[in-house]
Protein backbone atom coordinates (compact mmCIF):
# COMPACT_ATOMS: atom_id res chain seq x y z
CA UNK A 1 0.00 0.00 0.00
CA UNK A 2 1.23 3.15 -0.55
CA UNK A 3 0.29 6.36 1.22
CA UNK A 4 0.82 10.24 0.26
CA UNK A 5 1.48 13.06 1.94
CA UNK A 6 -0.94 15.57 1.73
CA UNK A 7 -1.43 19.67 3.31
CA UNK A 8 -4.34 21.49 2.92
CA UNK A 9 -4.81 25.42 3.79
CA UNK A 10 -7.86 27.46 2.95
CA UNK A 11 -8.08 29.34 -0.19
CA UNK A 12 -6.65 32.69 -0.25
CA UNK A 13 -7.98 35.19 -2.87
CA UNK A 14 -4.04 36.73 -3.27
CA UNK A 15 -3.46 40.55 -4.54
CA UNK A 16 -0.06 39.08 -5.57
CA UNK A 17 2.43 37.13 -4.88
CA UNK A 18 5.84 38.06 -3.59
CA UNK A 19 9.43 35.79 -3.56
CA UNK A 20 11.79 36.86 -1.30
CA UNK A 21 14.98 35.90 -1.85
CA UNK A 22 17.25 36.21 0.83
CA UNK A 23 21.68 36.25 0.76
CA UNK A 24 23.28 36.14 4.11
CA UNK A 25 21.30 39.53 5.77
CA UNK A 26 20.07 41.15 2.50
CA UNK A 27 16.50 40.63 1.02
CA UNK A 28 15.77 40.58 -2.12
CA UNK A 29 11.88 41.35 -2.69
CA UNK A 30 9.67 41.29 -5.77
CA UNK A 31 6.08 41.32 -6.46
CA UNK A 32 4.75 38.45 -8.37
CA UNK A 33 1.58 39.72 -10.85
CA UNK A 34 -0.44 36.94 -12.28
CA UNK A 35 -1.50 37.73 -15.52
CA UNK A 36 -4.17 34.61 -16.61
CA UNK A 37 -6.22 32.20 -14.07
CA UNK A 38 -3.67 29.37 -14.09
CA UNK A 39 -1.01 31.88 -12.64
CA UNK A 40 -3.60 33.42 -9.87
CA UNK A 41 -3.91 29.54 -8.71
CA UNK A 42 0.42 28.89 -8.93
CA UNK A 43 2.54 31.42 -10.38
CA UNK A 44 4.52 28.71 -11.68
CA UNK A 45 2.25 27.68 -14.36
CA UNK A 46 1.89 30.41 -16.88
CA UNK A 47 5.67 32.21 -16.52
CA UNK A 48 4.48 33.82 -19.90
CA UNK A 49 1.75 35.89 -17.91
CA UNK A 50 3.49 37.41 -15.18
CA UNK A 51 5.11 40.76 -14.16
CA UNK A 52 7.58 41.99 -11.80
CA UNK A 53 7.79 44.29 -9.57
CA UNK A 54 10.85 44.73 -7.21
CA UNK A 55 9.87 46.16 -3.77
CA UNK A 56 10.33 46.98 -0.50
CA UNK A 57 9.14 44.66 2.59
CA UNK A 58 7.72 46.31 5.89
CA UNK A 59 10.12 46.56 8.83
CA UNK A 60 8.06 43.42 10.60
CA UNK A 61 8.72 40.71 7.41
CA UNK A 62 12.15 41.84 7.22
CA UNK A 63 13.24 41.56 10.83
CA UNK A 64 11.46 38.15 11.01
CA UNK A 65 13.15 36.74 7.88
CA UNK A 66 16.51 37.90 9.50
CA UNK A 67 15.54 36.13 12.76
CA UNK A 68 14.44 32.92 10.69
CA UNK A 69 17.71 32.78 9.23
CA UNK A 70 19.31 32.85 12.31
CA UNK A 71 17.68 30.34 13.41
CA UNK A 72 17.78 27.94 10.80
CA UNK A 73 21.42 28.95 10.18
CA UNK A 74 21.16 29.56 6.78
CA UNK A 75 22.68 32.21 3.94
CA UNK A 76 20.42 31.86 1.72
CA UNK A 77 17.09 31.60 1.74
CA UNK A 78 14.32 32.19 -0.93
CA UNK A 79 10.33 32.26 0.34
CA UNK A 80 6.64 32.61 -1.14
CA UNK A 81 4.38 35.14 0.08
CA UNK A 82 1.01 35.52 -0.68
CA UNK A 83 -0.56 39.03 0.29
CA UNK A 84 -4.54 39.08 0.04
CA UNK A 85 -6.79 41.70 -0.95
CA UNK A 86 -7.15 43.54 3.10
CA UNK A 87 -3.18 43.47 2.74
CA UNK A 88 -2.28 40.52 4.93
CA UNK A 89 0.57 38.37 4.34
CA UNK A 90 0.69 34.70 4.53
CA UNK A 91 3.44 32.63 4.36
CA UNK A 92 3.74 29.70 1.76
CA UNK A 93 7.33 27.93 1.82
CA UNK A 94 10.64 28.12 2.69
CA UNK A 95 12.95 26.88 0.23
CA UNK A 96 16.76 27.25 1.12
CA UNK A 97 17.61 26.08 -2.91
CA UNK A 98 14.79 28.60 -4.26
CA UNK A 99 15.82 30.19 -8.06
CA UNK A 100 15.51 33.82 -8.48
CA UNK A 101 16.69 34.00 -12.06
CA UNK A 102 13.19 34.40 -13.09
CA UNK A 103 12.78 37.56 -11.93
CA UNK A 104 14.77 40.16 -14.34
CA UNK A 105 15.70 42.94 -12.23
CA UNK A 106 17.08 40.79 -9.66
CA UNK A 107 18.95 38.38 -11.51
CA UNK A 108 22.49 40.78 -11.30
CA UNK A 109 21.70 41.64 -7.79
CA UNK A 110 21.33 38.46 -6.19
CA UNK A 111 23.83 37.03 -7.86
CA UNK A 112 26.31 39.57 -6.59
CA UNK A 113 25.40 39.17 -3.23
CA UNK A 114 26.29 35.44 -3.06
CA UNK A 115 29.46 35.79 -4.91
CA UNK A 116 30.29 38.30 -2.42
CA UNK A 117 28.91 35.48 0.56
CA UNK A 118 31.08 33.18 -0.71
CA UNK A 119 34.40 35.75 -1.20
CA UNK A 120 33.74 36.33 2.24
CA UNK A 121 32.50 39.98 1.73
CA UNK A 122 29.12 39.65 3.08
Amino acid sequence: MSLTAHQFQRWIDKRYELRVTCVGQRPFPAEIHAGSEASRIDFRRDYDSLTYRVCALPAPVESGLRRLMKTLELHYLACDVLVDQDGEWFLVDINPNGQWGFVPELRVPITRALADLLEGNE
